[in-house]
């Protein structure tokens, strides 16, 4: 009997485990898709899809959900000291340009990073009266504004989204907020909602002040150069007629709160790569209810107003900036280029904002998933998805790429980054990973290919953004270089005296301005200090001197150590 009732139960036992063992598919088992973009998990004796990429943007790997960039659990190099290297480390370099970009480089009054020109010492006029390793905003005796001014904000608002999320620093945090309301100004001032200004200077800030020429704010005609217009006291934009040479009040009103301010007109593409790309980081990476709004806000006036307008940006006189158009067919630029930064506007709107009607804009007009549909009605453009574009870039023009644009490889490396980060259809990633990959980064037969450029910034977008996967892996050598290019980077950024190696800096060809270039990208130790030294051309045969006083701001340091740190390339005690 007792034997019977074993065999009752024994059978019961096999029936109920029949289903699993026939399926090969055990309780709790775990199981990754062969192209890693599913995590299969057993559940109740059926495998039950987890979409590891479509619902977190991640890749599967051993059985768990994890970063593109930790696919595989890389060993990241460290690589050997150098002779090149600055006595100090990484982290002590990074931690230097933290505190004076605050310190020495944001007035309080202006929310926004300048390079600046000390005071001099009373008694001897190349050096400073404070050192710059004790000197504030209040040592500083001119800012350098400029037309790029929200470029370079921008690129260091992201420098300080990405530290805020490797560390979690309450005063990066701080520092995100006050960049924020920087943003919002810059788009206020003009009193178009989504159009922001190249630059502004309110009243009373030592140092800085508007334009004193009345040529400086006579429109332009032609609508190709950069003018200034100001506030009064009526609260509405004014200019200078050319003919009388007297200001004149435009319709162009209700803007009291900025009576007294000057403003650049003409905003270009370059401002809202920038733009953009920090605001797209900044809704990925940072939890912080007051950060969001301000991000949503700005995004959403950024995304309406290139829809409404039809992939241009239009400026407050109602006529569409020179560097304005950026859907495909423009002729201001190569139709992958322009391609490429429109699809990545509008997902960074759809992404920070969660609006859907960008994502069907993106989705149904640009990339035309819906079907054909002539929805941005230009003269050029027939419809077609601006994928079909990519290859068409333009980033390696004339011999061996010597006629080269670098604010377009930078604007362009901007796009796909955020494109890559942001998109979690798998088909559609893959298309701008194989862009990045052979159009741009890595681009067989480019003797000037990204990947070559010594350039830190771009290496660690490289290592981040490829694709990896069973077929694909890391990025070893591109972080390798990047950090040894960190290493070199001077833990000062005074202008301080260069000379051209001999060895590498030897006349090659004509670049695009027609002027000697050499054939060797130089090293952040063989270059002159500048305003962001990763969007510059690396092979330039240009010498500087020593100037003391110029304190230039440090957002390129920042940007690519911080981003290092966030992808786990670089520890902290390095």
């Amino acid at each position: 009997m007792k034997y019977q009732s074993w065999i009752v139960f024994a059978a019961i036992i096999a029936a109920n485990m029949a289903p699993l063992k026939a399926q090969g598919c055990e309780q709790g088992a775990r199981r990754c898709s062969a192209d890693a973009y599913t995590l299969e998990i057993c559940d109740s004796g059926a495998w039950r899809a987890d979409a590891c990429m479509r619902e977190q943007g991640k890749l599967c790997f051993e059985g768990e959900c994890v970063q593109p960039w930790e696919y595989g659990a890389p060993q990241w190099p460290r690589p050997a000291s150098a002779p090149e290297d600055t006595p100090e480390s990484l982290a002590q370099k990074a931690a230097f340009y933290d505190a004076i970009a605050v310190r020495l480089h944001m007035h309080p009054d202006l929310n926004w990073i300048m390079s600046v020109t000390l005071d001099a010492a009373p008694d001897d006029p190349s050096e400073p009266a404070v050192p710059q390793e004790r000197a504030s905003w209040q040592d500083v005796a001119q800012w350098h504004t400029g037309e790029n001014d929200g470029l370079w904000n921008a690129l260091y608002l992201a420098s300080q989204s990405f530290r805020h999320a490797a560390t979690g620093d309450a005063s990066a945090l701080e520092t995100i907020r006050i960049l924020l309301k920087g943003f919002a100004t810059r788009m206020a001032v003009t009193g178009v909602p989504g159009l922001y200004t190249r630059q502004y200077i309110p009243p009373g800030v030592r140092g800085i002040s508007c334009p004193a020429t009345l040529e400086s704010y006579m429109p332009d005609v032609e609508k190709d150069d950069n003018k200034w217009v100001r506030v009064n006291a009526n609260g509405c934009v004014e200019t200078v007629d050319p003919a009388t040479r007297q200001w004149n009040e435009s319709e162009h009103c209700g803007l009291k709160q900025f009576s007294g301010w000057c403003w650049l007109d003409n905003v270009s593409k370059d401002e809202y790569s920038g733009h953009m790309f920090a605001l797209g980081v900044t809704a990925l990476l940072v939890d912080d209810p007051e950060a969001l709004a301000l991000v949503r806000a700005e995004l959403d006036a950024v995304g309406r107003h290139l829809v409404k307008n039809r992939m241009e940006f239009v400026d407050w006189d109602g006529r569409t900036a020179e560097h304005g158009p950026i859907h495909a067919m423009t002729f201001g630029d190569y139709p992958g280029f322009n391609a490429a930064m429109s699809l990545s506007f509008i997902k960074a709107a759809a992404f920070g904002t969660g609006d859907a009607r960008f994502e069907d804009f993106y989705r149904n007009c640009l990339l035309q998933q819906g079907g054909k549909v002539n929805c941005l009605k230009k003269k050029w453009e027939q419809p077609r998805p601006y994928t079909e574009y990519l290859a068409t870039n333009g980033m390696y023009p004339g011999f061996e790429g010597c006629g080269a644009n670098y604010n377009n490889i930078s604007m362009h490396m901007l796009s796909l980054f955020t494109l890559i980060w942001l998109e979690r259809d798998p088909a559609l990633r893959e298309i701008y990973q194989r862009s990045f990959d052979e159009d741009v980064v890595r681009a067989p037969d480019q003797p000037r290919a990204v990947i070559l450029q010594n350039n830190a910034w771009f290496d660690f977008m490289w290592a981040a953004m490829k694709r990896n996967g069973p077929e694909h892996g890391p990025a070893l050598e591109a972080v390798d270089n990047g950090i040894r290019m960190l290493r070199q980077f001077p833990a000062r950024k005074h202008a301080q005296k260069v000379e051209c190696p001999p060895g590498i800096c030897r006349e090659y060809c004509l670049n695009r301005f027609g002027r000697p270039t050499g054939n060797a990208p130089r090293t952040p130790a063989q270059r002159c200090a500048s305003t962001f030294l990763w969007w510059r051309d690396p092979y330039d045969l240009d010498s500087c001197e020593e100037n003391r006083l110029r304190v230039v701001q440090p957002s390129d340091y920042l940007l690519a150590y911080w981003m290092g740190r966030y992808f786990g390339f670089i520890d902290a005690d390095m």
